[in-house]
């Protein structure tokens, strides 16, 4: 028993996938709950039979609450991986969408100010959110990850310019100087965060760890909830509408 009711986070997501899946094997494959074996001994329910399925989702219920309560802090919210994943996609984003932008404002400026032409750039990008993290993490009332930022400052992206001018015959690499900085509209953000949940989703653990558990014992509660209303209650409704229609019959 003491294994059973340890603290273990790690244990407690094994008991609750563990259980969960074996109540949708059970019902999915329509598992005759009257009998079963335990420690190699055949048992026979005879009594309440018909609330077997609500035991079960009790069981079920006490084992998320036991995974959800020894889930880390901020462990339903993106972990640092998943944020790194969002930084590098907001980034790729707004750099396909800004480069015409910002290659036109620079090819402006430097005819403006007899720099040549500007022939290409590169553009690198950093998350501004970055620096500050930078500057007051660590502190009292600091921040104390990418979690603690929200759109819009969230989403800043701040580009760095590499360029090359054609000056005459000669080809002139200039760096740094006025930078660029983009913001995607909400709704872009919102499309690149989706299609990093399903990224990580697929390729981190943050989600199989944290969010699939939750998600799978919610189906398996439901599933136990379902069949026991379908037992003791549907049955019933589909009877009496039966015996209504054969007195109308009569």
């Amino acid at each position: 028993m003491g294994d059973t009711d340890t603290p273990d986070f790690n244990k407690a997501r094994g008991f609750l996938i563990g259980y969960s899946v074996v109540v949708i094997l059970l019902w999915f494959f329509g598992a005759d709950l009257s009998q079963f074996k335990l420690m190699g001994n055949e048992i026979s329910l005879r009594q309440n039979i018909q609330h077997v399925w609500i035991v079960i989702a009790v069981i079920n219920i006490y084992l998320w609450f036991r995974f959800f309560q020894r889930l880390p802090k901020g462990g339903l919210r993106f972990d640092e991986n998943m944020h790194n994943t969002l930084d590098n996609a907001l980034i790729n984003v707004c750099r396909t969408i800004h480069k015409g932008r910002a290659f036109k404002r620079v090819a402006a400026e430097a005819a403006e100010e007899n720099d040549g032409k500007l022939i290409s750039m590169r553009m690198s990008g950093t998350l501004s959110y970055r620096d500050d993290l930078r500057e007051l993490g660590g502190r009292e009332f600091g921040p104390t990850g990418p979690w603690d930022y929200s759109y819009p400052h969230r989403a800043k992206v701040w580009f760095s310019l590499t360029k090359i001018y054609e000056r005459g015959r000669e080809r002139v690499t200039s760096h740094g100087g006025r930078g660029y900085e983009a913001i995607p509209s909400k709704m872009l953000y919102m499309a690149v965060v989706t299609y990093v949940f399903v990224k990580g989703a697929i390729g981190l653990s943050w989600f199989t760890d944290n969010i699939w558990p939750l998600a799978l014992g919610c189906f398996s509660i439901g599933v136990a909830l379902h069949k026991w209303w379908q037992i003791n209650h549907a049955a019933h409704i589909l009877y009496k509408n039966a015996f209504n229609q054969m007195l109308i019959f009569i």
